[in-house]
């Protein structure tokens, strides 16, 4: 009496569990790798070495074409396609992100940080904004009076922390009547 297996995997399984050749799985019709590849994606991202770079994106799928340490591997798309393609002028990288940006952000209202407006004239008067989109390379602050304080401390006359925090922040900021309506708790005399 000899075993009978439903599969040629079960009787390799059942049969053949301590054969060190492997010979009996190494004969199945797709036999078992050292390298299995597993299902989905491969949980990190690398950029594509086998696309010219102008047109190239980066992938998460198995198998990779690659060893271990053969390329750099980032956690996210973006972090990819900021790190291997960040120069690249076609944007095709960026492209292919499941949300990519536009040139016409679909965000309404106001940032949630605030920048340095460099835009606004001289140093003295310049201000804090939280106007979309944030330019590229401009520090931000998590709120305006610390962007003030970072980027315009040293302005005589306040113009910034008076933006920001309003007439009572120093005698500098609005006229006399102004100050009065708003009850400001300062000694400008």
């Amino acid at each position: 009496d000899r075993p009978n297996y439903s599969t040629q995997v079960a009787c390799c399984k059942g049969a053949y569990a301590g054969q060190m050749s492997g010979k009996c799985l190494s004969e199945l019709p797709s036999p078992p790798t050292m390298a299995p590849t597993g299902a989905g994606g491969a949980g990190f991202y690398y950029p594509d070495y086998d696309t010219a770079w102008s047109e190239a994106t980066c992938r998460n799928t198995r198998p990779v074409p690659f060893g271990t340490g053969g390329r750099p591997t980032y956690s996210t798309m973006l972090a990819c396609c900021k790190g291997a393609y960040g120069g690249q002028m076609s944007g095709t990288c960026l492209a292919n992100l499941p949300s990519p940006p536009t040139q016409s952000p679909t965000g309404s209202g106001g940032l949630s940080v605030f920048y340095p407006n460099y835009e606004a004239g001289s140093w003295q008067v310049g201000t804090c904004i939280d106007t979309r989109p944030l330019p590229s390379g401009r520090p931000s602050y998590s709120t305006q009076e610390s962007c003030c304080s970072g980027a315009y401390g040293g302005q005589r006359d306040h113009a910034c922390m008076c933006d920001a925090v309003g007439v009572c922040y120093s005698c500098s900021c609005g006229s006399a009547s102004e100050r009065l309506a708003a009850t400001c708790d300062i000694d400008c005399d």
